[in-house]
């Protein structure tokens, strides 16, 4: 590859390009989790993921990169220059996320909120919330239900496609308003819209995806305001919707701030139309924030600082020390990884020498925006860990796109980049992207991923493990896949031996035909439980089978103990119809009378 004037920026991207390609490959078949934010193409179907993996290949090859170049320039203008145009780039992102819905349920309390949407049960869940997620992923899904017999998550995929295509829209404007042409704005705008944050807008039912809208909007607002003394109306809005919404939003404040002050200086002494925008982008935020300051307060001071400040566990080593860890750093670069490759590419760009031109005051406002974020990255540690509960971080990621779309969208700009590496730079974000969306459409590959970041290097703390093995033993109690159930529920007791997870077990093991160690663990159950009634079914249940009479006559003493309408009776009914199997159906069943037989 030619090098251009002595600049060192097409070699540093080019090769930055063609190294996270390669570790992609290599990490497709290597039994580690180190790299779990490039290592998708592991998890992905082989046609469609080495097919996407060829085309970001082939694009790297000058002659290959500048044919396809030619129909890039073109669709960049037709981007830039077609009144609808962003809106088909919307249309079209929100058709994305609709096909390939994620069935994996596996991000964040996904999995809660699904059976949150089927029985209608949301309060529990929303204890930490503000009023707009409450109304988006609470209130919404319940006016909903009556369309939702087919997909309970209906309500919560239609506000996500919404939100995919608001930041198609934004991602064009964005590329507009930086002033870029041809291949320099599909690339910019593809770089905005194709992060690994997409995977959040395909039923999380969470408001990360809206969120991811709402601080592109406002760095759009901001960049507007700054320049033109306009935009204030959007930046106001925007960061307004998002302070009711998220607390994490109040990273997006200093971009606020910055954007107030330099629209300021360059606009004193302005007309009334800009004093009127600056008026509206001060003010909506700071009403905004008074309505939900005392909610905001409590959340963090009850619920953030004792559980997200400090990881589970690892109370003793102190704020900095687990901000500092080295599995910590590698999680947070496998993060910003999975959301935006564009970063690497960025990166090698800023770092190598040649010509650059003057910034101008709004080009510091992506700096400022992906600043801000530094602190929650590095301070806030998630519940479940970084690699489960990716959606916390869906702003910050975002943030990290729109910088490296605006740092290599000028370098093509200028020419401090040949045209035709546009295509590779463009290939290198979507690509991934695509592969994320499919990965997470796939149960069976999302639960050999969460399976594998469980058992592989690099080892994680005990209670997350605990935690990975809970969720991945209720996943496999939702497809009735008993083996799976077996292993992830023994491996959950291993960690956490708590009465709830060893009960999963001992009914893994009686779905999956195992009497005998069912009974054992039912048995230690009893003995440290005896009032729990569904230590006596499942007693019960696999002692008849096996022939015990011992135990089976324990057992059907105490179940024939509790009254028809007792709480306890209640209780094994509803079990019994969740998990009939606990229950003999067969002749050896005779004794099954009572609060069982009703």
């Amino acid at each position: 590859m030619g090098r251009t004037g002595g600049d060192g920026g097409p070699r540093a991207a080019w090769n930055a390009l063609l190294a996270l390609a390669l570790i992609r490959a290599a990490t497709a078949f290597m039994p580690s989790m180190w790299a779990w934010g490039l290592n998708v193409q592991r998890f992905v179907a082989p046609l469609p993921g080495w097919l996407l993996w060829l085309a970001m290949v082939l694009v790297l090859i000058p002659a290959v990169g500048a044919g396809a170049n030619t129909r890039l320039e073109r669709a960049g203008d037709r981007l830039l220059g077609g009144a609808w145009t962003p809106w088909l780039v919307a249309l079209a992102a929100a058709a994305l996320v609709w096909s390939l819905p994620d069935r994996t349920w596996f991000t964040g309390d996904f999995l809660l909120r699904q059976g949150a949407a089927e029985t209608g049960a949301f309060p529990a869940i929303f204890t930490q919330s503000l009023p707009l997620e409450r109304f988006l992923n609470q209130v919404l899904p319940r006016l909903f239900g009556t369309f939702s017999r087919l997909d309970p998550n209906v309500a919560s995929r239609t506000i996500e496609a919404l939100a995919a295509a608001a930041l198609g829209v934004v991602s064009v404007r964005l590329a507009r308003e930086w002033g870029l042409a041809g291949s320099a704005a599909a690339v910019a705008a593809g770089t905005i819209l194709f992060g690994g944050y997409l995977s959040f807008f395909t039923g999380l039912g969470k408001p990360a995806s809206v969120l991811c809208v709402l601080t592109a909007s406002s760095l759009l607002g901001a960049t507007r305001l700054v320049r033109s003394g306009r935009g204030g109306m959007l930046l106001g809005l925007a960061l307004a919707v998002a302070f009711l919404t998220h607390r994490s939003a109040l990273a997006i404040a200093p971009l606020w701030i910055a954007a107030l002050i330099l629209a300021g200086r360059a606009h004193h002494g302005a007309g009334g139309r800009t004093r009127f925008e600056l008026a509206v982008a001060a003010g909506l935020p700071l009403l905004a924030g008074l309505i939900a300051a005392p909610l905001l307060l409590r959340i963090i001071r009850e619920f953030d600082l004792p559980r997200h400040v400090l990881p589970s566990g690892a109370h003793g080593a102190g704020i900095m020390a687990a901000a500092f860890a080295p599995l910590h750093l590698i999680d947070l670069a496998n993060l910003l990884l999975f959301y935006t490759p564009a970063l690497v590419t960025a990166a090698a760009l800023l770092m190598a020498p040649g010509p650059r031109g003057k910034a101008g005051a709004e080009q510091r406002l992506p700096v400022v925006l992906a600043l801000s974020f530094v602190p929650l990255l590095l301070f806030i540690h998630p519940i479940q860990g970084v690699f489960r509960d990716l959606e916390v971080f869906a702003p910050a990621g975002v943030a990290c796109a729109l910088l490296a779309a605006r740092v290599v969208g000028e370098a093509l700009q200028s020419r401090r980049l040949p045209a035709w590496l546009a295509p590779a730079l463009l290939a290198a974000v979507a690509a991934p992207a695509l592969q994320w969306l499919l990965h997470f459409h796939d149960p069976a590959l999302g639960f050999a991923r969460a399976r594998a970041i469980a058992l592989e290097a690099p080892a994680r703390p005990e209670v997350e493990r605990a935690r990975l093995w809970d969720v991945l033993a209720y996943r496999a109690f939702r497809d009735r896949h008993w083996d799976r159930a077996v292993e992830a529920s023994e491996q959950a007791v291993r960690y956490a031996p708590h009465p709830r997870a060893v009960t999963m077990l001992a009914i893994a093991r009686t779905y999956s035909g195992d009497y005998r160690g069912a009974e054992s663990l039912y048995v230690e159950l009893a003995r440290r439980f005896p009032e729990d009634p569904l230590a006596w079914l499942g007693l019960g249940g696999v002692s008849v089978r096996l022939g015990d009479s011992l135990w089976s006559a324990r057992a059907l003493e105490k179940r024939d103990g509790y009254a028809p309408e007792s709480r306890e009776a209640r209780l094994i009914r509803r079990h019994l119809r969740a998990f009939p199997e606990t229950w003999p159906t067969t002749a050896e069943s005779a004794g099954g009378r009572g609060v069982v037989g009703r």
